[in-house]
């Protein structure tokens, strides 16, 4: 046993097993960063390989899309969807991977080489992307100037926090104009409910900011310890022996904000809103009761929990806190398979709220828009010499635009065996079944033979590193061929 192994405490074995565990550790991470590097290597090749069919463009079928900043090219509109599919990601995320993708390779020479290399992490290099992307062509080159100098003298977290004076130096113009922009876009936001509250954050200007800071902080000071001694203790207000928790500072200025909400200009309540409250009849939460373990309702969901529309989970036991004053109408939800098929193309409200419940966003794989937003798309498209019955919810889904014009254009192909399972095939021959609770990957098509050309096509005036760079080592085994040049 050498020197340094016995500084290690514990048995050998204990010491094997744990050296057996960092190896695994390094291997892993390294498999990890080799992976990133494949991913973002390989999207950069179908960027090169991908075409468009410049007649269809004028046609309005598919469009070029411009992700990347000022320098980089356009990308046809349909690949993003066939990634986004393979990735698991809604097209937007997809789409900004590729803006990425374009930003780094074509406009941070320096950080694409490091990314490649292994020396610097593929977020890292993206949030560079995002912070550079407003700049011109011209001003990013003089930020990956000094990026090239400083990746080699220092460490990423110095580089963090210079690159913000980088960029205001290298275009002290569009700094002024984005500080004017936020001026336009100074708000308030309320987020949904999480665990029974919600969070808020906003932009303001300085002056309004330390007037609202200094408001509730002497609304908290003049309120009690215990904010609500009239009101019945919950269960988590508790402490283990019973007692109510003491409000300190900070919960009492949570308290204040909506004290002073509610005193805005004199009045004792704000101006109505409306609340879409999803409630299991039921759910014996409702008289108020604390429920405890995971008990099943009729509709197989757990009791205990209500869901408000465009808010989030709320427990049903503080639904009587949160409505409290308030106006409640209670609408039941319709059995779907009670709404029979009309002969017309848009479907009644009673039919497209069904659908919307059933299907709560968009439809294709990965989807993340809310159904409210979307189109009502026809599975097997509607036409007047149809016959009777096609729009019924048997035939229909939420598509956002977007996707919907893939389904119309892209020659990709839907079906739905039941209502509300819809069966996808891309383009390039992958399977996906889509429901409410999301997406499963069916299968992929036989790899072609590899035939392409070992290098890309020479289509940009920045070249990648040359086929003999060290760079180029850092790529995994498990890359498909043909993405590394031939030295």
């Amino acid at each position: 046993m050498d020197e340094n192994t016995t500084r290690i405490p514990g048995s050998p074995g204990a010491r094997d097993a744990l050296a057996a565990g960092l190896a695994s550790f390094d291997h892993a991470h390294k498999a990890v960063v080799a992976g990133e590097i494949g991913e973002v290597v390989a999207i950069a090749h179908v960027i090169d390989h991908y075409e468009v069919d410049e007649p269809q463009i004028v046609e309005g079928v598919e469009g070029l899309l411009h992700p990347g900043g000022d320098g980089t090219p356009g990308i046809g509109e349909f690949l993003a969807l066939e990634l986004s599919a393979l990735a698991g990601v809604s097209p937007g995320s997809m789409i900004s991977r590729i803006g990425d993708v374009l930003d780094v390779r074509h406009r941070l020479r320096s950080l694409w080489g490091a990314v490649l290399a292994g020396t610097v992490r593929w977020w890292q290099a993206a949030d560079v992307a995002h912070r550079t992307h407003g700049l011109s062509a011209d001003a990013v080159r003089l930020v990956d100037r000094k990026l090239a100098h400083a990746l080699a003298m220092m460490p990423w977290q110095r580089i963090v926090k210079v690159l913000p004076h980088w960029i205001v130096a290298a275009d002290p113009q569009l700094a002024a104009a984005n500080e004017a922009a936020l001026r336009n876009q100074r708000r308030v936001v309320v987020d949904q409910i999480r665990d029974g509250h919600v969070e808020m954050w906003g932009r303001l200007a300085p002056a309004d900011g330390i007037a609202f800071d200094q408001a509730i902080n002497e609304i908290a000071k003049a309120l009690p310890s215990q904010l609500d001694p009239e009101a019945p203790a919950h269960p988590g207000d508790l402490k283990a022996d019973g007692s109510v928790s003491s409000a300190d500072l900070d919960t009492r200025r949570a308290a204040a904000v909506g004290i002073l909400a509610r005193q805005a200009f004199g009045q004792d309540a704000l101006p109505t809103h409306q609340l879409i409250v999803h409630v299991v009849g039921s759910d014996p939460g409702l008289d108020g009761r604390s429920v405890a373990g995971p008990d099943l309702l009729p509709d197989g969901s757990a009791s205990g929990i209500a869901r408000v529309e465009g808010w989030g989970p709320v427990q049903t036991g503080r639904l009587r806190e949160l409505l409290a004053g308030s106006r409640v109408i209670v609408r039941p939800i319709l059995d779907p398979g009670a709404i029979e098929a009309v002969d017309q193309h848009d479907p009644p409200a009673a039919m497209r709220f069904a659908l919307n419940q059933r299907d709560p966003v968009d439809v294709f794989p990965y989807g993340t828009r809310g159904a409210g937003s979307c189109d009502v798309d026809h599975t097997v498209a509607f036409t007047d010499a149809g016959g009777p019955g096609q729009t019924g919810l048997p035939n229909l889904g939420p598509l956002s635009r977007f996707t919907h014009r893939l389904k119309t254009h892209g020659n990709w192909t839907l079906s739905q065996p039941e209502p509300g399972l819809f069966h996808w095939r891309s383009a390039f021959g992958y399977e996906y079944v889509v429901t409410r609770d999301g997406t499963t990957r069916l299968r992929a098509p036989a790899r072609p033979p590899d035939n392409r050309t070992a290098s890309p096509p020479d289509r940009f005036t920045q070249p990648d590193p040359p086929p003999g760079d060290p760079a180029w080592d850092t790529l995994p085994a498990l890359t498909p061929p043909g993405l590394r040049p031939a030295a």
